[in-house]
């Protein structure tokens, strides 16, 4: 059974393998990272190990690389950005939101999850993988438990994965190749899992290298009752290609780790990036820039003009060199003026540059110079740009974010970590994830603006009939457009503090009506009684 097991998982892994559109797609990933990733452009020697290759040496414009630096760095600030909390949690039942011990307790769970992200790799692993969604456009990020960290993070280039997604457009499917020495398997799975026939032969192969396969899918046969490693809805095995041996089987409660991609177009499996988009004038601004540079050579190094069997030796160019002639002879060494321009070649490039900027939507996440603006034009103009970005917003949030919030939290159940208190109302509620992020909420600006509009009109309309306002909940405007600017729940009094506060206020303005009504009546007696006095 194990090993009609393992020829299947490798009979779908040559097929994912094997994909026709494969090559193209590998193809694709080398030009756009050769040009703007080349630090991590390694799709056909990834398996050979050797590193350190000077990858920037044949390259002439270093533009793409550059925008792609910045378009990663403006995500991360915007998106993930370690000084602010970018995510909060709500239940999927609107109205118990509204339960203070349910939103005390969610804002203690996000503020927790913030911070094992703020202890772990966290933030270094996702700027590697922005990068990877500007190149290759496809990008690979593992989520695994940590002894230390809680949880562990890992960037992967997509070139060493094969993906399968299911009728919904969701990958659910991954499978990769790892080289193994025996050494590394006893560490890693045990020896007691290896194959017989390596297991028999020990002392000769312990440095041997052996080809495993990992593969990460669904489990059909899952019991949802029986939680153990290998009755979980994703099963994950690794399989010795050579010998059709499973070493290892496990399962994971939620998906373990994220595959995001920057676009994607229908029928595709893997993504499309701005650097897929912009490869034309990638590739043209370096053949420009190789012509511009030899184009300034020869202005500022000319070629000469050498008469022939008139110098005497070899022609020193060096400065202050000398160059002997024969006596009698005019001819001389002069410069061949080409008459060529460098200058107009680098205003084409300079066009061509432009439009690789605006690809990587470099418009979008910086203002451009230009006249000056108040802080108000300021924050509109930007929140502008950031709403542009909003589909491919939405993408990262559900194929990265999303997935990666609820894995930790799987985690952290599993860990016993979960902070103490956990309300009755929440025990069978599905949470849901909501972002607070610069960029997400620059989304939302114009629900914002909804709100601030309605609420003139309701002014308006309370000069004619003042209890219209009684149809609106003043606490749950607050708390929407604090939601909406990502305000955190810490500001807010907690209810009986709210409550204690409004008895206070009740009683001190029941105490000054008193005492302005014992004012009233002493001003109404000094007046009645001169009038008494006066009778008698």
């Amino acid at each position: 059974m194990s090993k009609s097991r393992a020829r299947k998982i490798l009979d779908l892994h040559k097929e994912m393998k094997n994909c026709p559109s494969r090559g193209n797609w590998e193809n694709l990933w080398h030009e756009c990272m050769y040009f703007s990733l080349p630090n991590k452009d390694r799709v056909y020697d990834w398996k050979s190990g050797v590193n350190g290759e000077d990858k920037y040496g044949k390259l002439y414009d270093s533009s793409a690389a550059h925008f792609n630096e910045l378009l990663a760095s403006a995500f991360h600030g915007m998106l993930t950005n370690p000084a602010t909390f970018w995510f909060g949690l709500t239940p999927s039942d609107r109205e118990m939101a509204k339960i203070p011990a349910v939103r005390d307790y969610l804002q203690r769970l996000v503020r927790k999850i913030h911070g094992i992200l703020d202890n772990s790799n966290f933030h270094t692993e996702i700027h590697e993988l922005y990068l990877d969604l500007g190149s290759p456009a496809t990008g690979v990020f593992l989520i695994d438990e940590d002894d230390e960290d809680v949880v562990r993070f890992r960037a992967e280039p997509i070139f060493k994965y094969y993906l399968k997604e299911n009728f919904k457009g969701e990958v659910d499917t991954v499978s990769c190749e790892m080289q193994l020495t025996v050494r590394q398997m006893i560490q890693k799975f045990g020896e007691k899992n290896l194959p017989k026939e390596i297991k028999n032969d020990l002392q000769n192969v312990m440095e041997e290298k052996f080809l495993v396969v990992q593969m990460i899918m669904p489990r059909k046969e899952a019991k949802r009752s029986n939680l153990g490693p290998k009755n979980r809805p994703i099963a994950s095995y690794y399989v010795v290609h050579e010998y059709e041996h499973i070493v290892k089987e496990s399962g994971f409660s939620k998906w373990p780790m994220a595959t995001p991609r920057f676009m994607k177009s229908a029928g595709e499996v893997y993504g499309r990036s701005p650097s897929m988009k912009a490869l034309p004038d990638i590739k043209m601004i370096n053949a420009m820039m190789q012509t511009v540079i030899r184009a300034g050579q020869k202005v500022v190094d000319p070629p000469l003009m050498v008469p022939d069997d008139g110098i005497l030796g070899r022609i020193n160019t060096t400065p202050g060199g000398l160059n002997p002639y024969r006596s009698g002879t005019k001819d001389l060494i002069i410069p061949l003026e080409t008459k060529g321009n460098p200058g107009i070649g680098l205003d084409m490039a300079s066009d061509v540059r432009e439009r690789i900027k605006q690809a990587f939507y470099i418009d979008q996440l910086q203002l451009r110079e230009g006249p000056q603006m108040t802080a108000t034009e300021v924050n509109q103009r930007t929140e502008e740009h950031l709403r542009l970005l909003g589909p491919i917003l939405g993408r990262l949030h559900h194929e990265l974010l999303k997935p990666t919030i609820a894995r930790i939290i799987d985690i952290m159940k599993k860990k016993n970590l979960l902070p103490g208190g956990i309300p009755p109302e929440l025990q069978d509620i599905d949470v849901e994830v909501h972002f607070t992020s610069q960029i997400a909420k620059a989304q939302r600006m114009g629900e914002a603006q909804g709100l601030n509009t309605f609420m003139s009109l309701m002014a308006n309309m309370m000069q004619i009939d003042p209890s219209v306002y009684d149809m609106v909940d003043p606490e749950g405007l607050v708390r929407l457009n604090a939601e909406i600017y990502g305000v955190s729940e810490e500001i807010f009094r907690k209810p009986e503090e709210v409550e204690a506060l409004r008895e206070q206020r009740a009683q001190e303005e029941e105490i000054a009506k008193q005492q302005q009504m014992n004012m009233n009546d002493a001003e109404a007696m000094g007046k009645v009684a001169p009038l008494i006095k006066q009778g008698e």
